[in-house]
């Protein structure tokens, strides 16, 4: 009988410990702009997952795709991998920095901060390390050297050296395709080719103004930029209107979207 009870204990404690495997991601207490720095520091690529408890794909992804061995290796090895929770505080507000509309989404960038791969659906183990594998060359791994009292964000506060401030035909026909009554303006205010510069230009909006402010990665030349909106509206003459306090104030082109 004895006998019986310790190989039960032996296979529930095979069991607790099959089952409570180490999560790919760093802790809770880690945020987006300490994840920045280590990934830079030791070269390494960052993951962002976006998630809510209510979010019936994120569990699943949980429970079969963050639970595989081989992307849990991946993810600790080679990634500075960061559970966002839109629901809190600080989630919401990288999910707006980020232009997240769908869960799960999942963001990975460079070492230096540049987003290389947006994916907005649900992803198995196999599709997932074919992705985290294909990102992982030293191309995006470089080692950035920081001193000891300067973000990796803000050594770049450049050059809004952007792309043109004009709609992509592609653009264009989406904007004339939504009426008024569906359509939620936003402003275009910046189109950056470095991440960090669009990050600088973003503290500086938030600093000004109290409208949202949202970053999208895009292609243009088969290079990638990071365009820069502020503002929700649902009538285009408040759009207008914010557009022209942007000119007065501070001298800022707009484009409405």
């Amino acid at each position: 009988m004895l006998r019986f009870v310790l190989i039960s204990l032996t296979i529930v404690g095979q069991l607790i410990s099959l089952n409570a495997k180490e999560s790919p991601f760093m802790t809770n207490t880690m945020d987006i702009r300490e994840a920045k720095e280590k990934a830079s520091q030791e070269g390494k690529l960052i993951f962002l997952d976006f998630h809510a408890k209510w979010c019936s794909p994120c569990t699943w992804m949980d429970q079969t795709t963050f639970a595989d061995e081989q992307i849990i290796n991946i993810l600790q090895q080679e990634y500075v991998a960061l559970k966002i929770d839109i629901d809190q505080k600080e989630g919401y507000e990288i999910k707006n920095q980020f232009d997240v509309k769908y869960l799960p989404t999942l963001l990975i960038f460079n070492s230096e901060g540049i987003m290389i791969e947006r994916i907005e659906k649900t992803v198995t183990p196999r599709i997932l390390k074919e992705i985290l594998l294909r990102h992982n060359e030293p191309v995006n791994k470089k080692v950035i050297p920081h001193s000891a009292n300067t973000a990796p964000t803000m050594l770049v506060p450049v050059a809004s050296k952007p792309a043109e401030m004009k709609l992509s035909a592609e653009e264009e026909a989406d904007f004339q395709k939504e009426t008024k009554n569906q359509k939620i303006y936003k402003l275009q205010v910046g189109v950056f080719e470095k991440y960090e510069s669009a990050e600088f230009f973003i503290q500086k909006l938030n600093q000004l103004y109290t409208e949202p402010v949202t970053v999208k990665n895009d292609f243009i030349n088969q290079k990638i930029v990071f365009r820069v909106f502020i503002g929700q509206f649902e009538q285009i003459d408040e759009a207008q209107k914010f557009k022209e306090i942007l000119k007065t104030e501070n001298q800022m082109d707009a484009i409405i979207l």
